[in-house]
């Protein structure tokens, strides 16, 4: 009897114990489920609150102005074979909503009008509405509103340390600078390189100066002929076709070297045309200005200056000018349109 008493004693205890674990499992069930409700109730809170948040502000938000030509800035993108683009389809997207009129007084009031220019600013306006008169005046004296080498000017100073040399603005035929000077061995990449006499003064010093911070800035490539211009860009052409060519090199006559104040530059180490993934690069973003040069080939203004970024051509304007422009963040074509 007492060993049948013991037998039903331990079956009781494992039902006991069985049911006591399937309450428990179905208590974690039970709390498992009211931390998803709460979790749900919460998301739903924070989405409601949201949608309130963004329909009270709404109607006190303000549309943000139309970035002024000044303001506009690009800083790579490497050398291809692509075409340039459609310029109109191009140009910086703008709020329709900030667009004015396109009377002339309207234009005269922006800085660099240009009186001779008041119907092609109206013809622009009306093409590009989304502009502001402040771009469209610039835009326009830039040249924006023709085809590249389509209507083009003969430089009446080349020796101008601002002078605009690019797809809308020729050399003389013929033109050298009469004071090239040879920079010193040690600042250049194991060639003979030429700068005219200021702007060689200059690189010098902006060498000096990198190296002084630890870092190595060589020159490549400065002053060329119009022979060995027109020598490189026919062998452009005869690889990649005109089309391609024009967005990576000048055509003769059109190329900043000829004016002896430009410079392509390296570290020594990569080719010159890695420059913008060196160490050097950023440090030239941030002091080139500070001994007269600015950075031509900017990334994003292909469609202004007709180039495809250059992160290794600088370019010497003065160290005043280059302050400005470093300072506006434009490229050295809107300069001259708004301040020459």
């Amino acid at each position: 009897m007492n060993q049948n008493y013991n037998q039903f004693n331990r079956q009781q205890q494992a039902r006991n114990s069985r049911a006591a674990r399937e309450r428990a499992a179905r208590r974690r069930a039970k709390a498992r489920a009211r931390r998803r409700l709460l979790l749900f109730l919460l998301a739903l809170f924070l989405l409601l609150l949201s949608f309130f948040i963004v329909r009270l502000i709404e109607p006190n938000r303000e549309e943000k102005p139309a970035q002024s030509l000044q303001e506009s800035s690009s800083q790579p993108a490497s050398t291809t074979s692509e075409s340039v683009p459609v310029q109109s389809e191009s140009l910086p997207s703008v709020s329709s909503s900030t667009a004015l009129g396109t009377d002339t007084q309207t234009f005269a009031d922006q800085q660099g009008y240009r009186e001779e220019n008041a119907q092609r600013y109206a013809a622009w306006a009306q093409a590009h509405p989304e502009h502001t008169p402040a771009q469209t005046v610039g835009y326009v004296n830039v040249g924006l509103d023709q085809e590249f080498y389509s209507q083009v000017n003969e430089i009446e100073d080349p020796d101008n340390l601002l002078v605009l040399c690019n797809k809308y603005h020729k050399l003389p035929d013929g033109y050298e600078p009469a004071d090239l000077t040879e920079i010193q061995a040690q600042y250049s990449n194991g060639k003979t390189v030429y700068l005219r006499a200021e702007a060689a003064q200059a690189f010098e010093q902006l060498c000096q100066g990198a190296a002084e911070q630890g870092y190595t800035i060589l020159g490549q490539s400065g002053f060329r002929s119009y022979s060995y211009q027109q020598q490189l860009y026919n062998n452009y052409v005869q690889r990649d076709g005109q089309a391609a060519a024009d967005t990576y090199s000048a055509r003769p006559g059109y190329s900043e070297h000829q004016t002896g104040l430009a410079m392509d530059i390296c570290n020594g180490t990569l080719s010159y045309t890695e420059f913008g993934q060196t160490a050097e690069y950023q440090w030239v973003r941030d002091h080139l200005h500070e001994y007269g040069f600015v950075l031509h080939y900017l990334p994003d203004t292909q469609w202004i200056t007709g180039y495809m970024t250059e992160e290794w051509h600088i370019r010497y304007v003065g160290v005043e000018a280059a302050t400005q422009i470093y300072q506006l963040g434009i490229t050295l074509d809107e300069y001259c349109a708004l301040y020459l």
